[in-house]
């Protein structure tokens, strides 16, 4: 019960964050992107072994502009995250989320050829699947998951529409083990990279 207070606490927030600057603001645009992901998740009991695990990442986004220089971005993402180590064999661990974070995305320079930007915002991961050396584990963890959002970037004009390159860093906030008997306790971590164009 109190999972679903929690789900749909954020859900309320982020509808509230996106439904007010969407009522005033002057421009919606719309993207898709794809890159990779590079995670090493922070466990309790690492032993500095592990390795980060590299997956592919892609999703879509709104664009809403708050003025010349400011706009907000919600997003839906395809990610990733865990770690890998050999112990005789290679073992993965490799947990899938449905991942929404909601930016405000700063340019820094009102216009150009390349205009550099700066973001940052909260986010909620739903968790889609979790494998460890091909097991399925997912009653073990938490169902959603809550971090931030931080990188930076740049625009870059191509005809009528724009590409962009972005790189973040995805930190998890909670502990996203749940297995009762133990007091392991695990963060999301992940660094991105992708590449996409704003229509």
């Amino acid at each position: 019960m109190k999972k679903a207070l929690l789900v749909c606490a954020a859900v309320v927030v982020m509808a509230g964050l996106v439904s007010a600057p969407l009522a005033a603001a002057t421009k919606v645009n719309f993207g898709l992107k794809a890159g990779a992901s590079f995670a090493n998740n922070l466990w309790s009991d690492d032993d500095g072994l592990e390795k980060t695990l590299v997956r592919p990442t892609f999703g879509a986004f709104a664009l809403i502009e708050l003025s010349p220089t400011l706009a907000l971005q919600p997003e839906v993402n395809y990610l990733v995250t865990g770690e890998w180590w050999t112990d005789v064999t290679k073992f993965v661990e490799a947990y899938t989320y449905l991942h929404i974070p909601v930016l405000l995305r700063a340019r820094l320079m009102k216009e150009g050829k390349v205009i550099p930007v700066v973001f940052a915002g909260p986010a909620i991961s739903f968790l889609l699947s979790a494998k460890e050396g091909g097991d399925d584990v997912k009653s073990f963890y938490r169902s959603t998951d809550f971090g931030a959002d931080f990188g930076a970037g740049a625009e870059m004009a191509a005809g009528t529409m724009k590409v962009i390159f972005d790189a973040r860093y995805y930190l998890g906030l909670t502990n996203a083990y749940s297995f009762a008997p133990t007091k392991f306790n695990m963060k999301n971590r992940g660094f991105l990279v992708t590449v996409g164009l704003i229509f």
